[in-house]
């Protein structure tokens, strides 16, 4: 793909008007978007932007009321996506989450990351993207001035890189964050959580003691829960650096999850927690809050964070209501935690 030429569709077809072939090959780097057709609770256009000499494509949904760049909110969600996957999202929740939004109110972008989806340049994972949310920002700036604040909204690794960006870039113009089941997997934190949510409960139970002496349990199933206890008891990812590592002007070399956490506490903005409750990356999450140490003790009663847990939901949210809640939680927290 090259900028103004005709871009690849094969991320295309799912999302809907906004997203087809002829208008993405009408997105340039320092272009305004291109307003395509879109139901009458929103309109949505296609952003084309360049980042650092890498074509960039994203989709911004805005209030179907809005007339011109006067009109413009200026308070906007940024929707950053987990990998490896592209705007739209898993059942679509991304496009639907930014619809919704739009609907209430609020504009919303989603982007592809270099990489990815109709997006150049070399695939990299949620630890290297802060020159894309920041390409993302200035370039939705240029193209509605008026946009003051934003609100960086992510899933799993992309609620990681959405703190990643606050601890390194500390970008005045994030006003708030919505994280969504954040990821802070390591093989101990996994095994830690299998054996707490999952191992755990079944030995509780008489049917799988009675399989056991039945021998209807193969001996590689009691392997793999002797080895998921001796991971489980291992110690904690240290740190790649001391905190020199991460002084201003520095590279910071220390474990991605050390920081996270120092993202969530330096960040000076109100924050949006939502857990779901049969999911195993939320529960590591949780685990790491509880016992990961000094880094990461008290943050979940930091100041200005508000947590929803959403009991029988899974990692993706997939059922209409659990989406639902989802985007009433955003809106809401938008609008309650950031007023115009």
């Amino acid at each position: 793909m090259s900028t103004g030429a005709s871009m690849s569709t094969s991320g295309i077809a799912g999302d809907a008007a906004a997203d087809t072939a002829t208008d993405l090959a009408m997105a340039k780097p320092g272009q305004p978007p291109a307003t395509v057709a879109a139901p009458l609770s929103h309109r949505d256009s296609v952003l084309g932007f360049d980042c650092e000499g890498d074509a960039l494509v994203a989709l911004l949904s805005e209030p179907a009321a809005a007339a011109g760049d006067e009109a413009t909110a200026e308070t906007g969600v940024l929707l950053i996506v987990g990998g490896p996957q592209y705007r739209v999202g898993a059942h679509r929740q991304f496009t639907l989450l930014a619809r919704a939004l739009a609907a209430s109110g609020t504009p919303c972008l989603r982007l592809d990351y270099r990489g990815m989806g109709d997006a150049e340049g070399a695939m990299r994972d949620f630890a290297d993207v802060d020159a894309d949310i920041g390409a993302a920002i200035d370039a939705w700036q240029g193209a509605r001035p008026r946009l003051r604040r934003v609100v960086i909204w992510g899933l799993c690794d992309a609620a990681s890189a959405a703190l990643l960006y606050a601890h390194r870039r500390r970008d005045p113009r994030v006003a708030g964050l919505c994280l969504a089941n954040p990821w802070v997997r390591t093989e101990t934190s996994l095994a830690r959580a299998q054996v707490k949510h999952y191992y755990l409960d079944r030995l509780r139970q008489p049917a799988f003691w009675r399989k056991l002496l039945s021998g209807r349990v193969g001996l590689s199933a009691v392997r793999e829960l002797l080895g998921k206890l001796a991971l489980a008891r291992a110690p904690a990812a240290a740190s790649g650096a001391t905190g020199d590592g991460a002084a201003r002007g520095a590279r910071d070399t220390r474990h991605y999850t050390e920081q996270m956490a120092d993202g969530l506490r330096g960040f000076a903005g109100p924050v949006l927690l939502i857990l779901s409750g049969d999911d195993v990356v939320a529960q590591e999450f949780l685990d790491r809050c509880r016992d990961g140490g000094p880094a990461w003790q008290a943050l979940l009663s930091r100041p200005g964070l508000r947590r929803a847990d959403l009991a029988e939901a899974d990692h993706t949210f997939s059922t209409a209501a659990w989406r639902a809640r989802v985007e009433r939680l955003t809106a809401d927290f938008v609008r309650d935690a950031l007023p115009a």
